[in-house]
Formats: C-alpha cells, structure tokens, sequence
C-alpha cells in the first residue's frame, strides 16, 4: 500500500507540473484562431502522419522480433505488434511503464519467458539511445546558431546542462554506482545462504540471454537498418504537420530536424506524454525561425493532439484485440507467474 501511495503521489505530482506548465503557455490563446486553424488544416497531410507513426511502430516490432529468435522464439509479426502497440498506450498514462507492459503482454499470448524479453529490451533502448546521440550531434553541429540563439534565450536551461556534467553531480553519480555495486554484492553474498538462489540465478540467466541476443543475431545491419527507420518515420510524422498547417508549411526538413530534437530533448522529462515541456520546446524553437508565438502555440498543440491520438486510438484498439484473443490476463500487469518468468 505505501509503494501505490508513493507512486501514485509522484504521478500526479509530474502530472500536476506538466498541467501547469501548459496553462501557463495557453492561458491567453485565442480560441476562435485555434478553431480557424482546425477549419483550414490540410487533412490528408495529417493522415500521412498517422501512417508514418505506425510504420515506425511496425518497424519496432520487426525489430523486436530480430532479438528474439536468436534466443530460439518466433512470436507472430501480429502480437508483437499489438504489445508495441500498447507500450505507447501505456507510456501515456505512466511514463516508462510502457516497456514492462508489452514484455508482460508478450510473455503471456506467445509464452516468452518475460526476463528475456526485458533484457531484449534493453538492447532496443540501448540502440535507440546511441541513435539518439548521434542525430542529437549531427542536428547540433549542423544548425549551431539555432541552438546558440535559443539558449542565449533561455540562460536557466543552459545552466541545466551545465550542472547535469558539473563536478558535484558527476560525484554523485560515482557515489550512486558504488553504492549499486556494493548492493549487487551484498546481494549476491547473501543469495549463497538463500534457497532461492537457484530461481534468482535463472532469471538472471534469462535476462542476460536477452542482452546478449543482439551478439547471436545475423543481420545486424538490418536491425541497425530498422533503428534508423523508427527515427526517420518519427521525423516525418512531425514534418508532415508542418505542411498541414499554413504558418509553417514553408519550413524545410532541417527545421523540422531541429524541432523535433527540441521536442525529443522535453521528452526525457518523466511527465506524462511530455504535456508542457515539449510543447514549450517547441514553441520556443519555432519563434526563432519566425513564427509568431500564438501561431507557433497552435501548432504544438494540434502537432502533440494529433500524435498522442494515433497512441491513444491504435493502442486502445490493440487492448481490445488482446482481449477479445486471449483474455483479460493477458494485459493484467500483475506480478509475473514462475512459468512467465522461467519459461515453459
């Protein structure tokens, strides 16, 4: 009950922020344009998006399944893309929990044993963070004086960054490692004297064969191939309602890579669908390239409405898919059952 109480107070604290920080940028909209905007947006440039956003999560799935069969498990192209699915459903309404929910709806339609699929998962979020590194550096480098500019503007996120590598924070973080380490030993000294030793160390077998999937895997280009896909159907899906929209149907693909960095960067923050962050991100972005305030407010908001509506619409339909399939135990995110766990 105390775990739920703190969860549950955290979530609705980082919910409560995000609320916040997007009254404050919407307090004084003027409704009647956004309404306007609604009126003449150009739809079929909308609907483009919705399929490059699902491309890009068919193309997760696919690459999802490459880790798999190395460890000798085949799922169906089709679960595996519902379970995807249903991580970008889930993340909305509690960030990062979205990862355990689809090894968890996985685990139980194609009887995967759940700690290697989280340690699958690891390696896809590895790849992902690499590929984010790199675009965040190309996209940099290539577009400085946009950067300069909007942290000359915004000195406190600058210091921010500072802080986040100043000599204080990297002790912390060393402090944090060891104390992690000194943990895993203590842990593994007392699984000597535990009888459940022999099921800890399965699962921690199971985990690390998950992570190592990637060295068993045969085409590794294409599963790099697939990782650059993911990001370049993400770019789109947000360029495209670039040219929906008048105001900004003239910029090119370099503003949209530097927008959609910005936003990337606002989604680190562990509020719910990046409500506010990303959308102060991306206004603030689009001012520098021109665009007014008010027209650059509406974007954001019809821009994040539109690609939370694929997650909440496709991943609602996905649950119901489940279900009517397999069942409501199958998306009953309870604790794992040994035979989830270990395998059949």
């Amino acid at each position: 009950m105390k775990k739920i109480v703190v969860n549950t107070t955290k979530y609705l604290i980082f919910l409560g922020i995000g609320l916040f920080i997007f009254w404050l940028l919407y307090r004084k909209i003027e409704w009647s344009e956004l309404v306007d905007a609604l009126k003449n947006l150009t739809y079929p440039w909308l609907i483009l998006s919705v399929i490059f956003g699902l491309l890009s999560q068919l193309s997760r799935a696919i690459r999802w399944k490459m880790l798999m069969k190395p460890l000798g498990y085949q799922p169906s192209t089709y679960n595996t893309f519902l379970s995807v699915l249903v991580l970008y459903f889930v993340n909305l309404i509690v960030p990062r929990a979205g990862e355990v929910a689809r090894c968890t709806v996985l685990s139980r339609t194609d009887k995967i044993p759940l700690a290697k699929l989280v340690g699958t998962v690891f390696i896809e979020r590895l790849a992902d963070t690499v590929m984010l590194f790199v675009l965040a550096v190309i996209i940099f480098t290539s577009n400085l004086d946009v950067v300069t500019e909007f942290f000359h503007q915004h000195p406190r996120m600058l210091e921010k960054l500072h802080s986040l590598v100043a000599p204080g924070n990297i002790a912390i973080m060393v402090a944090i490692l060891a104390a992690v380490a000194g943990a895993l030993l203590y842990v593994k000294r007392h699984l000597k004297r535990s009888s459940h030793k022999g099921k800890l160390s399965e699962l921690k077998d199971h985990f690390m064969e998950g992570i190592k999937s990637i060295v068993h895997m045969k085409n590794k280009w294409l599963f790099l191939g697939h990782t650059a896909f993911i990001f370049l159907m993400w770019l789109v899906m947000l360029y495209v309602v670039f040219l929906a929209y008048e105001p900004t149907a003239h910029l090119s693909v370099r503003t949209g890579m530097v927008v959609f960095l910005m936003g990337g960067l606002a989604m680190l923050a562990p509020i719910q669908g990046g409500i506010g962050p990303w959308h102060f991100m991306v206004i603030e972005t689009l001012v520098l390239y021109g665009i007014p305030k008010a027209e650059g407010s509406i974007f954001a908001l019809i821009a994040h409405t539109a690609t939370n509506l694929i997650y909440i619409v496709f991943g609602g339909i996905a649950v119901m898919l489940i279900v009517l399939k397999y069942g409501n135990q199958a998306i009953r995110f309870r604790p794992a059952e040994k035979g989830e766990m270990e395998g059949a």
